[in-house]
This record gives C-alpha cells, sequence and structure tokens, in this order.
C-alpha cells in the first residue's frame, strides 16, 4: 500500500496490527531516517532494546540469505513483537523479503529503509503492490511540508510560532529535513523558557539559507565555480558534514535543478526560474540564470546517476568518502565550466 509520509500517524492501528513490512525511501535521508524512527516507535517500547529490535544489512542477507525469514520466525527473548530493521536496502535483497513474506509465521515486524528507488526498481514494484507491506517515498520537503513540520515540531516542545515569523522562518530553511531539524533545536535552545517564537527570535538564531555553506556548495558547483565549490566543500566538512550527507545534499539539489529545467524545455526560462528559486534566494537570481542555461536534462540525469553511484561507492568501498566526493565536485563542476 502507498501512502504519504503525513498519512502514516494515521495508519498507527494497522502498522499496529495489520502490516507485515514497511519500506521507506527517498533522496531526502532525513525524512526517511525520521518517518523509520517513527513507524519504528509505533512496533515495539524502546528502539535500543537489542532483544526486540534487530538490525540487518544488505550486505548480511547475501551472505545468509536466510537470515531475515530466520530472524523473523525466532521468539524474542522477553516476547513482546520483534521488529527486524534493514537499512540502506538495494534491489538485491528482493529475493529475501519475498521468501520472508511467505514464511513469516509471527507478527514481527519487517522496516526496510533505503535511498532513492526508481520507479523501475523491483524492490519498489513488489512492495508497493504487496497489501500487507506499507510504501512510503520522501521527497523534498514543499515549503507546505516545512511549515507544517516547524507547528508540529514546536508545538511538542510546547512552544507556538506567531503568524508573522512562520513564513519567514519558512524561508530561511531548507528543503532538506535533516538541516531543518537542527536549525529548530537550536531556536528552541535559544528561546529558554520562552514558549512564543516570533520574527526578532528566527533574526537572531536562523541562519539564511541562501548564505550558507550548503547553499553556497551548490550552486557553486552548478555553476562551475570551483574554487568557490572547493572552499565551501571544505568547510561543510570542518563543521562536522558527513560526505555521504553532503553527496544527498547535492542530489537533492540537482534533482530540484532538474525539475526547473524540464520547465524551462516546456515554458520558458521564467517558468524555470519560479520552479528552482525561493522567493529569500532573490540576490541569487543570476547564478540560476546561469545555471538554467548551462545545464540541459540530460545532462542533469548523468549527474544525478553519478552521485547515486558516489554514495553507493562511499558505503561499499575502502577510499575515504571525503576524498571520493572531492573528486565527484571536481568532474561536476568541469561540465558546468565546459557550457557556460
Amino acid at each position: 500500500m502507498k501512502a504519504k509520509p503525513y498519512q502514516v500517524t494515521s495508519l498507527v492501528p494497522r502498522i499496529q496490527s495489520g502490516f507485515k513490512a514497511a519500506l521507506i525511501f527517498g533522496p531526502d535521508f532525513g525524512v526517511v531516517q525520521e518517518l523509520s524512527e517513527k513507524i519504528a516507535s509505533f512496533v515495539v517500547p524502546s528502539l535500543s532494546d537489542e532483544f526486540s529490535v534487530i538490525k540487518l544489512t544488505p550486505q548480511k542477507i547475501k551472505e545468509i540469505p536466510s537470515i531475515l525469514t530466520d530472524e523473523g520466525n525466532a521468539v524474542g527473548l522477553f516476547g513482546g513483537r520483534k521488529l527486524l530493521w534493514l537499512k540502506n536496502a538495494d534491489n538485491g535483497i528482493l529475493e529475501a523479503v519475498e521468501s520472508y513474506l511467505e514464511q513469516i509465521k509471527n507478527n514481527t515486524f519487517l522496516l526496510i529503509s533505503a535511498d532513492n528507488l526508481t520507479k523501475n526498481s523491483g524492490l519498489r514494484q513488489f512492495c508497493e503492490s504487496h497489501p500487507d507491506i506499507l510504501c512510503v517515498a520522501c521527497y523534498a520537503d514543499t515549503e507546505k511540508d516545512v511549515a507544517e513540520y516547524i507547528r508540529e515540531t514546536l508545538a511538542g516542545q510546547g512552544i507556538r510560532i506567531s503568524s508573522a515569523a512562520l513564513p519567514l522562518l519558512v524561508e530561511r530553511l531548507s528543503e532538506n529535513r535533516l538541516a531543518t531539524k537542527k536549525e529548530l533545536e537550536k531556536l528552541v535552545t535559544y528561546l529558554g523558557d520562552k514558549t512564543t517564537v516570533d520574527v526578532t527570535d528566527v533574526q537572531a538564531v536562523v541562519t539564511d539559507t541562501q548564505n550558507s555553506s550548503v547553499d553556497l556548495f551548490c550552486t557553486a558547483v552548478a555553476t562551475g565555480n570551483q574554487k568557490s565549490a572547493e572552499k565551501e566543500y571544505h568547510l561543510m566538512l570542518a563543521n562536522g558534514e558527513n560526505p555521504v550527507s553532503i553527496i544527498r545534499i547535492l542530489y537533492l539539489y540537482f534533482n530540484r535543478l532538474l525539475d526547473a529545467v524540464s520547465v524551462v524545455e516546456t515554458s520558458g526560462t521564467e517558468a524555470g526560474l519560479k520552479k528552482i528559486m525561493k522567493p529569500a534566494q532573490f540576490r541569487l537570481e543570476s547564478s540560476f540564470r546561469q545555471q538554467l542555461s548551462i545545464w540541459k536534462k540530460s545532462f542533469v540525469l548523468k549527474v544525478l546517476n553519478l552521485l547515486l553511484n558516489a554514495e553507493r561507492q562511499a558505503k561499499t568501498t575502502g577510499l575515504p568518502a571525503e576524498i571520493m566526493l572531492g573528486r565527484v565536485v571536481l568532474q561536476i563542476t568541469g561540465v558546468a565550466q565546459k557550457y557556460k
């Protein structure tokens, strides 16, 4: 069964007693991780309980094909429902998942977290068509999604946000869920005992994304500004950003650029600008115009495949991820330089 991220809470009864498994996937790793943890919390009381939460990897399943079914049918040491959590899943585990669903004899829940899976992915197609599997795709947040997430997160802390502060905060936040979460944590800490967020709080704490290293890095890469791209990349690493996270941030950016380029091909540059540029980024208009003139749809698709392969290699090879990503950044900026 396919569902949207916002529908998951309403499906709690089926997660607890109906669905046998869930597939959570998409390019926004922040939403994938957050939603996976949320679903896991509906299944077991504590995610730190090693007896009721069994974490597996695709590599482990490839080494021992029967481990998924064996673990699923094993009775928990202290009773209660068990959760099998398979992270970083790929199409290579499809046969094991099919076998698991055929042979599972108790109420163990299988949670599968994955990165972006194409529409042709065998794993995605199987899960979306199976009546006992909840399947949720996680894409970059829209402004409406960000606003709702802000309200929900702050409300959970007993905090409300003024009608004037909300749109300003939305403008300043990224469509990347992890980045948004970090900024909200900073904001809550800054508030102290205060229970209402106003405009001055947002201005004091939340950095305008158009001036952030993330935004400057992405625009530098997409416009072929190698010197600036390298500077911002090393700054992000120095600030503790994980190389794989940077790959995914860049993937999200080029995915948004792909949407804009597709609009340009049918409706012209001005329509493409509206697709890619947020209101708070008006000072970057000339940069976005340049990107739309440089990048063609076929080029962007190649970049997206390059980034997906880079992430895969960063997880499976012994090469340092920061060096691998550095090479990828050089390749992409090289393409942009060539077609400037």
